[in-house]
């Protein structure tokens, strides 16, 4: 087996963070009849293949930030 190090691709790790925040986002308000945008096996790939910007999930203050970014509409433009 071949290590392969993280790509941290700009285009492909904005679209992984994009998705956790939805996936925490939708998680959250629990709405049954709501369809589910977030693709729960991307969450893993968003860890792996782009580690400095899930590093910021993994303080209290990095997901306040992250979540004013999501009020805001940042991640509608990714």
């Amino acid at each position: 087996i071949l290590y392969k190090p993280p790509m941290n691709q700009e285009l492909e790790c904005k679209m992984l963070e994009k998705n956790y925040v939805t996936c925490l986002h939708e998680k959250s308000v629990k709405d049954v009849d709501v369809p589910m945008k977030c693709n729960v096996e991307r969450i893993l790939w968003f860890n792996v293949d782009c580690p400095t910007r899930y590093e910021r999930f993994t303080t209290p203050e990095g997901l306040k930030s992250a979540y004013e970014d999501w009020k805001k509409g940042t991640y509608d433009e990714a």
